[in-house]
């Protein structure tokens, strides 16, 4: 399929600054290129674009729900994203490029994973620490039986060297986005989507990503489902409680629902499901105390829109669903963060015939 305009967006936040990371195709091109900006006033101004991946591996493909990453500690950032190799679909190792200098400049990084293989390495996710570490996990089928697991690597100089792998979970879904979260405490926490049955489960590590809990399904609606569903979800702390936004195709069930647990995974609430059955591809972001906010989209009638909810009381109510995108365009994959005190949504849309764009806004 041909390409054109913004295709991948990823968000992070350090500090008061927000770290945009787009790829963008040009017309009538199928190279995408990696594009950084950066905004120190909650969103309202944004920096001119920089490019990331000059020098560095190109990236393969990158689109909604394969996009490529970025982590902030302070002015250090890393991007990472899957390049070419000989993998499914073309797909292959993981790519990363580094900044000491907020974004301003770009060079190259090694490859995280320690497999040495040219196969499929997707879906990643990159957080960054208090303490300036970046923890990395990905998808990828370094075993012999061929099914894709969860791996993780962490480094402690900006992305200049990456730790040993750790394999999270061996045998999961194989190609649904994964989420990594902190809790102020240190602790790590991991979503994605398992393999037999097709919930999504969260695996926690209170070490630093030395060791990992056992998987704790959020949701137990018990998919049998022989396929991938392309579909993801979102993780926030409250202190030690793990919220998520989970999405499920289970019959009679389907929607994106909001649980929680007191800590590490175990007991998860009953699920409660925002929006309509057509509500998917969620994220989800707190702003401290009790304060949560999620976001989603709803693909009906032709039309993709994106929906925002906020919940005042940690997750056991919430407002009624708001439309945050305009009418007459589709509009999906939303992320939200929290910066200057403020929820604040991005998403990527298009009119019919005409390049993919990004959007940004305030939530009310």
């Amino acid at each position: 399929m041909q390409r054109a305009g913004i295709e991948s967006l990823d968000v992070t936040v350090a500090g008061s600054t927000l770290h945009l990371l787009l790829g963008r195709y040009e017309p009538n091109t199928k190279v995408p290129t990696l594009l950084h900006l950066r905004s120190a006033d909650a969103g309202a101004t944004w920096t001119t674009p920089v490019r990331v991946d000059t020098g560095a591996t190109a990236p393969h493909q990158p689109h909604r729900g394969q996009d490529a990453q970025i982590a902030a500690s302070g002015d250090k950032l890393v991007c990472a994203w899957t390049s070419p190799g000989t993998g499914f679909n073309g797909r292959g190792p993981v790519a990363t490029a580094l900044s000491t200098d907020g974004g301003a400049t770009w060079q190259p990084g090694p490859n995280p994973a320690d497999d040495a293989s040219s196969g499929d390495h997707g879906f990643v996710d990159i957080v960054a620490d208090s303490a300036g570490t970046f923890h990395l996990v990905w998808l990828d089928a370094r075993d012999t039986n061929k099914s894709k697991g969860l791996r993780y690597s962490s480094s402690r100089d900006g992305g200049q060297s990456w730790s040993k792998n750790t394999t999270v979970k061996a045998d999961t879904c194989e190609c649904c986005w994964n989420k990594l979260a902190l809790g102020p405490d240190g602790s790590l926490h991991a979503l994605f989507r398992d393999k037999n049955p097709r919930d999504m489960a969260v695996m926690s590590s209170s070490d630093r990503g030395a060791h990992w809990s056992d998987p704790a399904t959020v949701g137990r609606f018990n998919w049998d489902f022989q396929g991938c569903p392309h579909v993801g979800g979102g993780l926030a702390l409250q202190g030690t409680t793990v919220h998520a936004l989970i999405w499920t195709g289970a019959t009679g069930h389907g929607g994106t629902y909001h649980l929680s647990s007191p800590g590490q995974g175990q007991p998860w609430s009953a699920p409660q499901r925002l929006g309509d059955a057509d509500a998917r591809r969620g994220d989800l972001a707190s702003a401290g105390a009790q304060s949560l906010a999620a976001v989603w989209d709803r693909v009906a009638d032709g039309e993709s829109t994106v929906h925002a909810a906020r919940s005042a009381d940690g997750g056991k109510t919430w407002s009624e669903p708001k439309q945050l995108s305009s009418k007459g365009v589709n509009a999906a994959y939303p992320r939200v963060v929290t910066v200057a005190g403020e929820y604040r949504v991005f998403w990527t849309e298009s009119a019919t015939g005409q390049p993919s764009v990004w959007r940004t806004s305030a939530l009310p």
